[in-house]
């Protein structure tokens, strides 16, 4: 229904007048917005054919029509969309590529993937300023270690270094090869390791949480992730001369680069005196680090707190919480101290599982806020460390309300939360025009064009009654199609076709399949509990969707992609 509008941008953003061009990709940016968009696969076509060809010389970052038109592509997961892009991806700007590699991984397909490691490779080795798409390339193990087969002498260029040993960590992290490469990574580690080092250095005798939070910010972030990538390395390129740097970092006063390398150390076995566990458990910034990699590595009975871990780790989840926040509008960042618990509620979430909060205290810019933490998940303990995040602050004064009055204000705020949720539509989607009516249209235009052609000759009658009936097949079809929708209302999926509703709720389901013709839905008793035509959703949007709205249950469906 849009498509002479996008054909419209399309030549606008071709256009010599680079404020066309700037009006097309504001328009298509505009278009990129809207829920649930129809567009024909010729017109997609176009655009990507489009995209791969020349535009006048930009005149700003903004003017880069081939990612703007590749992005806009990307938001459809089709199969003509893939082959198009595979076919035209060379002549892509940098950019575009970069935009079509991550939509093209998503394929999953064993074709594709040969196709993408030549073009990633290709564009490693014979260019300085590609941007790795490290998250999604380090889904898939095996493509990620094929590609560093070929590029690992790029671990001395400074553009591709920490990117490369990202995607190193990822490989021997997912153990498809641990120690990939160890002759050729493991020297180039060590030196860069002691020149990150050399820069930390002149932070550790200064370092206090409030310095990293409120002053030294981005500029240290930058270096504590670094040194803390080197020491998760040092677990698969070991050597002597790594067993000295992670038993030195063990000194360092940053907690997370400290538990770093105990975590490490202790995976190898290495001698670690109990204070320095200590140390990380109980530090506000690195206990909840601290515990959980523990656990991973079957190490929990090391963690020294045995009773009270709960209400501790409530602490770290509000620290970690409010430091994460944004700056206020005077661009002064946020850091709480004085942190200490004042009581704890007890209540069921929505699925009637009991869970607890934690009502916090802290200060900040000597001002008293409350501050909640949870929701623990008891049904895990009594003192168990599984929440379901809810932690939160509005910076309400401490001293407004008395403890009780807060805990009224907590829980109706959570009766507002839970009515405004329960009244959200989170996903709507009615059934597009029939492939019949599609197909009528196209009928109805060559008929004109065939009328054109001929110099309108002859009656024209028997023309606009088929037009006309074009027109009433094509308002009933809507008509029809106005009652009939899928959606997610709050926590339930529904059906409404007509009168007629279905409705499952998110946590019911346990499956959701996907055939040529239908979506089915199950229930964890196995049995159908759901099943529309395929045509009525675009089902990469609420594959999407479903996938956000049920990741946090404990047991999540599983939904065909």
């Amino acid at each position: 229904m849009y498509e002479l509008k996008l054909r419209s941008i399309i030549r606008m953003v071709k256009s010599d007048n680079p404020q066309k061009r700037f009006e097309g990709l504001d328009q298509l940016y505009e278009y990129r917005q809207m829920e649930n968009l129809e567009v024909q696969v010729d017109v997609l076509r176009d655009m990507i054919i489009t995209a791969a060809g020349t535009f006048p010389e930009p005149v700003d970052k903004w003017d880069n029509p081939s990612y703007y038109l590749t992005d806009f592509v990307c938001n459809f997961s089709i199969e003509e969309v893939v082959v198009c892009l595979i076919k035209h991806f060379d002549g892509l700007s940098l950019s575009a590529k970069e935009r079509a590699i991550e939509y093209l991984l998503g394929t999953e397909d064993e074709k594709v993937f040969n196709f993408l490691e030549d073009k990633i490779v290709g564009l490693i080795n014979g260019t300085e300023d590609f941007m790795i798409p490290i998250s999604e390339i380090s889904t898939f193990p095996v493509l990620t270690r094929d590609i560093l087969g070929q590029t690992i002498d790029k671990l001395g260029s400074e553009h591709y270094k920490f990117m490369l040993y990202d995607l190193l960590l990822s490989v021997n992290a997912s153990e498809v090869e641990k120690g990939f490469k160890k002759q050729t990574v493991l020297p180039l580690l060590l030196e860069d390791y002691q020149a990150a080092k050399e820069i930390y250095m002149n932070f550790d005798k200064d370092y206090s949480p409030k310095f990293v939070y409120t002053a030294w910010k981005d500029n240290y972030f930058y270096i504590r992730s670094r040194m803390r990538l080197f020491l998760k390395l040092m677990n698969y390129y070991f050597s002597e001369d790594s067993e000295k740097a992670l038993l030195e970092a063990l000194s360092f006063r940053d907690p997370f680069i400290k538990t770093e390398a105990l975590l490490v150390c202790l995976a190898k076995s290495l001698s670690v005196d109990k204070s320095v566990i200590a140390e990380c458990a109980e530090n506000i910034e690195s206990a909840e680090m601290a515990y959980w990699e523990l656990r991973e590595l079957d190490l929990e009975h090391l963690y020294p707190i045995k009773e009270g871990k709960q209400p501790h780790l409530a602490k770290t989840r509000l620290f970690t919480t409010i430091v994460n926040l944004p700056e206020d509008e005077d661009g002064v960042a946020h850091f709480p101290e004085n942190i200490r618990i004042l009581d704890k509620v007890e209540t069921e979430n929505y699925y009637g599982q009991p869970i607890r909060f934690y009502m916090m205290g802290f200060k900040e810019l000597e001002r008293g806020f409350v501050g909640w933490a949870g929701a623990y998940a008891l049904e895990d303990g009594e003192d168990t460390a599984h929440l379901w995040d809810g932690t939160y602050t509005d910076f309400i004064d401490l001293d407004s309300l008395s403890i009780e009055g807060h805990k009224e204000a907590f829980f109706k705020r959570r009766e507002d939360v839970k009515a405004e949720v329960e009244n959200s539509i989170f996903y709507e989607s009615k059934p597009r025009i029939s492939t019949g009516m599609w197909f009528f249209y196209g009928l109805l235009i060559m008929h004109w064009i065939r009328n054109a052609m001929r110099g309108f000759e002859g009656p024209l009658l028997p023309s606009v009654l088929f037009t006309l009936a074009g027109v009433a097949l094509t308002i009933n079809e809507l008509k029809k199609n106005k009652t009939k929708s899928i959606s997610i209302v709050g926590h339930e999926l529904i059906l409404q076709d007509g009168k007629k509703r279905e409705g499952i709720l998110l946590h019911e389901i346990r499956r959701v399949e996907k055939t040529k013709r239908h979506v089915l839905v199950y229930s964890h008793e196995g049995k159908p509990a759901m099943k529309f035509p395929l045509s009525w959703v675009r089902y990469e949007v609420f594959y999407y969707r479903m996938k956000e709205l049920t990741g946090h249950l404990k047991q999540a469906p599983f939904i065909q992609p």
